[in-house]
């Protein structure tokens, strides 16, 4: 029985839609500077115990007092760690990382999970930490780019699955909004011993699980017994 001449066509078009599938995409570069201002709680330079890691939370929104929440829900991007080939080199305190995207939405890090799909426009955090236990050695900083204006790159976003040929940049430099730790000169919530007079990023003593919440609501009830004092000394 001789081959339907249009099977070597099928053949052909599933060859072609399994090469697109999952093809290269986008290239981001990230990291910081070169002997760069990075420190942790006391104002010590990072040393080699340290990661950093670009990612998403998808729907989940991290803030200061979901902190225990946070592993479950990261998605990782790439990672840097040490030694110097792998992105974090502490003698010279900078770290960096290139990582592509595919055009199905995932990374082509080794760091990363396959099965993880990274929308276009959801916002991408840096974490820094020595560990993602949370137990009193440990401290974080994650932080990201709230604000735009002004950028020595591009947004803290994830870019366009179509866009087969584009390269972006995610700087340090540019990060401004911390949900622990600081960033550029900026200490967001977080323990500190010590705040450095220049630092682009700063690391905090991480809150055991619901030590945060007791925090502001120890503050909110101070305040609360404040404004009722004042109250009464108005009354007549």
């Amino acid at each position: 029985m001789k081959t339907p001449f249009y099977l070597p066509r099928f053949l052909c078009l599933a060859l072609a839609l399994a090469w697109t599938h999952g093809a290269q995409a986008s290239t981001v570069f990230w990291g910081s500077n070169f002997n760069d201002n990075l420190y942790d709680s006391k104002g010590t330079a990072l040393d080699s115990t340290y990661s950093f890691e670009i990612g998403t939370f998808g729907g989940f929104s991290p803030t200061y007092q979901n902190v225990d929440q946070w592993q479950a829900n990261w998605h990782v991007i790439d990672r840097a760690f040490d030694p110097d080939s792998n992105g974090w080199n502490s003698s010279q305190q900078f770290f960096v990382g290139t990582v592509g995207f595919k055009t199905d939405g995932t990374s082509d890090s080794l760091d990363a999970n396959p099965a993880d799909v990274f929308a276009q426009g959801q916002v991408v955090y840096l974490w820094a930490y020595n560990s993602k236990s949370i137990v009193p050695s440990s401290e974080w900083a994650l932080v990201t780019d709230g604000t735009t204006a002004g950028n020595t790159g591009d947004p803290w976003i994830i870019p366009d699955p179509a866009d087969t040929s584009g390269s972006y940049n995610w700087n340090l430099s540019d990060a401004s909004t911390s949900m622990i730790g600081g960033a550029n000169g900026v200490q967001g919530p977080g323990g500190y011993s010590t705040t450095p007079g220049i630092f682009s990023l700063q690391t905090a003593v991480v809150p055991e699980p619901g030590s945060a919440f007791l925090l502001l609501a120890a503050a909110a009830a101070h305040l609360t017994r404040r404004l009722r004092r004042t109250t009464r000394m108005f009354l007549p």
